[in-house]
Order: structure tokens, then sequence, then C-alpha cells
């Protein structure tokens, strides 16, 4: 063998050795974090001879997210929320050295990824679920504890679309048993709700979001004796898209179904058109328009939309009298115009300013005005983890919100947070 021979298989067998060595895998591990603090003058009660209710809310979030091993992710997020001063005692009284016991699991899931097949990934667990811009599914970051969900979500991401498959459990009626005797495993009917879904976005269109989306409700407690509280489907699209200066955002719903033996036949409409100024500080403006179709008196059909899991309070008003639809609209819909301009003071200052015009979509004893809402919220970024808002609100109402709440002054509200981010 030839010292030249030798000299190459060595240098060969020292590449193989330094490729396998690159190719082994590092398992990596990281904190994360965030803590907010928003404190909140309120008077929505449409009296201003009232005093103003003052609270203070505190939301503290710690993570921990692992990759022990390659294609394998698991996520740990511990969450804590509460009010300040509401600490009490076993007797009641309020105390400081007290603990009442606010943390929780906010998520927690394993994540593996090339199941089978590059193209598929599961994650299972306790999860946050955020679609399109959350008008129906949305993680409610403006919340002081936030929604999850407990389940699991199959994705499925190929070269022109990408698909997530969910199952989940928000209800569960029927006992966890850890030591059966005979009273123990007695069957228990399940009169629980879970919600399942198919989400797809469509790849590879300039400029344009496209979704499409089927969802599914179902609630097998019978409030009405031999019909399931809900058996209802949502089916939609979401575009969202942009073209030189002008941008556009839409999405059209509908649900079917049935609720406790009444034929579901609703409907959304929304749409925003917004322009934006190049190197101006007036930054933006749009204007938008959302229909959520109500019940009329008397209707047999329920024809109420219904916007499941959404984050209600980026769209309807800050001062969130319509948190809670339908309830909050007694079943009768809601239409809303709102325009919106966004000025950016300085590189790290912005405002926004929205003006809402609320009606019932169905009237009320010859009625639908419901309101104007006006909501003025500046945002400043001390730096790249710290963030400080003030927001300021007034709702000048009409009639419908005078009899609902007893009162004919304009509400005020307005509140001041600082968050932090690790």
């Amino acid at each position: 063998m030839s010292r030249k021979f030798r000299s190459r298989l060595f240098a060969g067998l020292l590449l193989a050795v330094n490729t396998l060595v690159a190719q082994e895998f590092t398992p990596t591990y990281r904190w994360f974090g965030d803590i907010r603090v928003r404190s909140e003058i309120d008077m929505r009660d449409f009296n201003q001879l009232t005093a103003a209710n003052t609270v203070t809310l505190l939301r503290t979030r710690l993570g921990f997210e692992a990759i022990p091993v390659e294609n394998v992710r698991v996520l740990i997020q511990a969450r804590d929320s509460r009010v300040f001063g509401q600490e009490r005692d076993v007797s009641g009284a309020f105390n400081t050295l007290s603990d009442s016991r606010n943390l929780d699991l906010h998520q927690g899931y394993v994540e593996i990824k090339k199941l089978f097949t590059d193209e598929l990934i599961l994650r299972a667990g306790r999860m946050e679920l955020s679609y399109a811009n959350e008008r129906l599914i949305g993680t409610v970051g403006w919340h002081n504890v936030g929604r999850v969900f407990d389940g699991a979500l199959l994705n499925i991401n190929l070269p022109s679309a990408s698909l997530d498959l969910f199952a989940t459990n928000v209800g569960e009626v029927q006992p966890y048993v850890s030591v059966a005797t005979p009273t123990a495993v007695r069957y228990v009917r399940d009169v629980g709700f879970d919600f399942y879904g198919g989400y797809a976005t469509i790849k590879k269109i300039d400029n344009v979001k496209l979704d499409a989306y089927l969802l599914y409700q179902y609630d097998r407690n019978q409030a009405v004796a031999g019909k399931s509280d809900l058996k209802r489907y949502t089916l939609g699209s979401y575009a969202k898209g942009k073209t030189g200066q002008i941008d556009y955002e839409a999405e059209l719903a509908y649900q079917g179904g049935d609720r406790r033996g009444a034929d579901v036949s609703a409907y959304m409409l929304t749409g925003t058109l917004g322009y934006s100024f190049a190197g101006s500080t007036f930054s933006r403006v749009s204007l938008g328009y959302e229909l959520l179709s109500g019940t009329p008196v008397g209707e047999m059909k329920y024809k109420t939309f219904d916007p499941l899991y959404a984050t209600n309070h980026k769209f309807y008003g800050f001062m969130d009298y319509f948190i809670a639809i339908p309830a909050n609209t007694g079943e009768r819909g809601l239409e809303d115009v709102v325009a919106r301009a966004t000025l950016a003071l300085s590189e790290n200052l912005t405002a926004n300013l929205w003006l809402h015009n609320f009606s019932y979509a169905q009237p009320v004893a010859g009625a639908s005005a419901l309101g104007q809402e006006v909501d003025i919220v500046t945002s400043y970024r001390y730096n790249t983890k710290v963030m400080f808002e003030l927001g300021v609100s007034t709702f000048i109402p009409a009639h419908n919100m005078r009899v609902r709440f007893g009162g004919a002054d304009a509400a005020l509200w307005g509140y001041l947070s600082m968050h932090v981010t690790f």
C-alpha cells in the first residue's frame, strides 16, 4: 500500500468521522415567559353620578421547551392569574400571608414531527389554538387567563397546502376512577362537550392568504329531553391580501345543524379595506363591516351566529359590552361598522383610534341601534422586551343599551398596562 494511498484513505476516514459527528443530534432546552400588569378604571354603567371601579390584574407565565431528540418537542407552560389584593385566608378575611392557589398549567404538550412521513406533525396535550385573525378560534391574549384546549392536533404539511385536523374535549363529565369498585365503575351517561375541526391554508398564492375550514361542536347534554344541546357545524373561508398600499380582509361563515331540537341556520360576514401611507405619521386608515346574524322574535329556527372560541375583544369594542356573543346580544345578532386610524408618532410610539357603530342584526321592540364606541390606544415600546400601553374608551348609548343597563350617560373606561417578555 503506497504512502499516497494511505494518506487518501486516512483523509477519507477522517471526513466520514467528521460527517457522522456533525450529524449527531444535540438536545436543546430553553426557558421563556412573560409578565403583565394591567390597571383598569371602569365606569361602564352609563351613570356618571357613580364612582369608578378600579382593579389591577397580574398575569405571570413561565415556560420550558425541550427538544430531547430529533423531531420531538415538549412544551410546558405554567400560568398564574390574579387580581391585586384579593388573597383571603381560611376565615375569608383579606390576608397578605394567604395563598389562593391561582397557579395552573397553561400549556403542556408533546409534538412529534415527521411522524411516519415527512409531511405529518402530531401534537397532543393542552395547547393554544389560533387561526386566521381569531374571529372563531383564538388565544384571547387580552384575558387575564387566556384560552387553551385539551386534545390532539395532526398537521399535514404539503407543498401546496397545510391542513390541521384537531379533536378537543371542552366539557368532560365522566369521572376518572383510579380504583375500580362496583359503585365507582357504574356507567354514567356521557353528557360532555367535544369540539372538532379541519382547517386548511392554501400556499403559493402571492400576497394572498386563503383559508378554508369546517368545525363541529357536539354537546351531549340534554336540556330538552331526547335532544342534544348542540350538534352544530361551521363552514367558512378567510382571505387576506395586499396590493400596493391597499390591504383587505374578508371572512364568510355559515352555521347549520341542531340546537336543542331547533334547526340552526346562521351566518357571519366580515370585511375590511385599508390604505397605508408610506413615510407618513398618518400610517394607515381602514373601514370595516361585521355582521353576525340573529334570530327574529317568534322565529322557530335558530338563526343566531355564534363566534365559537373567538378573541372578541379585538373586534367588537375594547369596552367588552359584546365580549360574550350571543349572550350579550340577546340572540339578536350584531352589526358593526368600524373605522380605524393608525398613527406612527415615533419609532417606538404608536396610536390607534377605532370608531364603532353597533346595532342589533334583528330589531328589539322595533329598534336596532345600540350606540357608538370610541377606543384610543397608545403603545410605547421601551425596548425589545418591555411594552407600555395606555387605552381610553367611551360608549354613547342608544335606546337598547339604555334599557339594558338602566342608564343614559356616556360610559367611560380606561387602562394602563406593562408587558415584559423574556
